[in-house]
């Protein structure tokens, strides 16, 4: 069975991408992903080295069953009003075709 990934590109206010990151993290964003959906299998926040105001967040996921109920999840948009990051859009979803490791 294929994995799925998704990718979800994050904007912050100039200047703030540092105070950004660590509220992403304060507020366990992945670790409530990981509790929330049992077909999670693993998250990274990735920190852009070309773009100050930009941070990306990859999950990797059993099914697109697994990715929809994340989306769709309450606990998702927790505390929406006070985080500093901003989504450039709608998660994008991918099927792994390839995978290569060391």
């Amino acid at each position: 069975m294929a994995r799925h990934v998704s990718v979800l590109t994050l904007r912050c206010p100039p200047g703030r991408r540092e105070e950004a990151l660590a509220q992403f993290m304060q507020r366990r964003v992945l670790e409530v992903c990981r509790d929330a959906v049992p077909g999670f299998i693993a998250g990274r926040l990735l920190r852009s080295r070309d773009d100050e105001g930009s941070v990306c967040v990859i999950c990797d996921w059993v099914d697109e069953a697994a990715f929809e109920q994340w989306m769709n999840s309450p606990r998702r948009n927790m505390d929406v009003a006070e985080r500093l990051f901003e989504p450039a859009g709608r998660s994008a979803l991918f099927e792994e075709v390839q995978a290569l490791a060391r």
